[in-house]
C-alpha cells in the first residue's frame, strides 16, 4: 500500500471511530432519558401497577445515599443481590437481607439470620411491623416507609371487589344468555 494511502486511510479511520463515539454516547444518553421518563410515569401510575409504597433513605452512605427512593411491592426480598425485589446497594447490606410482606396492619419485615436490623428507636429486632410513616435500619442504612395508601391494604381491596353485587350489565348479561 502506498504512503499517501496509508495516512489517508488512518486519517479516516481517526474520524469514523471518533463518529461512532458520539454516536454511541448519543444513543446511551437517549436511552437514559427514556428510561428515566418511563420510570416517572411507573411511579405516577404506582397504584395500578401494584407498587404499595416506598422506603425513603434517611441516613445511609455509599450508593444509598439520603433522599433516594425504593418501591415497595406486595411482598418479596430485601438485600444487596441484584435478584432482590428492593436492591439497596450498601456494604452494610447483605445479599438476602430481610423477607417483607404487606399485611393489613402495615409491612412486616423479617430479618435473614446474621442480618442486622433495628426498630425505628435503635433497638436490635428479627422481626418488625411497620405501619405508614415508621422508620427503621437494615444494616446501617435508615429508612422510612411510606406507603401509597394505607387506609386500604390490597388484600382488603381484592376481597371488596370480589364481593361487590353484580350490577346492571351483569344482569341483562345473565339474562339473555342462553340456558340449556
Amino acid at each position: 500500500m502506498p504512503e499517501d494511502l496509508y495516512v489517508l486511510v488512518a486519517l479516516g479511520a481517526r474520524y469514523v471511530f471518533a463518529a461512532l463515539m458520539v454516536l454511541i454516547v448519543l444513543r446511551a444518553w437517549r436511552i437514559t432519558l427514556i428510561d428515566s421518563r418511563r420510570a416517572g410515569l411507573l411511579r405516577r401510575m404506582s397504584p395500578q401497577t401494584g407498587l404499595s409504597g416506598e422506603l425513603l433513605v434517611l441516613d445511609g452512605e455509599e450508593n444509598a445515599r439520603r433522599g433516594m427512593r425504593y418501591p415497595v411491592i406486595r411482598e418479596g426480598m430485601i438485600g444487596a443481590s441484584r435478584r432482590s425485589d428492593i436492591r439497596i446497594r450498601h456494604a452494610s447490606v447483605k445479599r438476602k437481607h430481610a423477607y417483607f410482606q404487606l399485611t393489613r396492619d402495615g409491612l412486616f419485615v423479617q430479618a435473614r439470620p446474621g442480618a442486622a436490623m433495628r426498630d425505628g428507636h435503635g433497638r436490635p429486632a428479627e422481626t418488625l411491623l411497620l405501619p405508614d410513616g415508621a422508620e427503621f435500619s437494615l444494616g446501617r442504612v435508615r429508612l422510612l416507609l411510606v406507603l401509597n395508601d394505607p387506609t386500604v391494604p390490597p388484600e382488603q381491596a381484592e376481597i371488596d371487589d370480589e364481593a361487590e353485587a353484580p350490577d346492571e350489565a351483569d344482569d341483562l348479561f345473565l339474562e339473555s344468555a342462553p340456558r340449556r
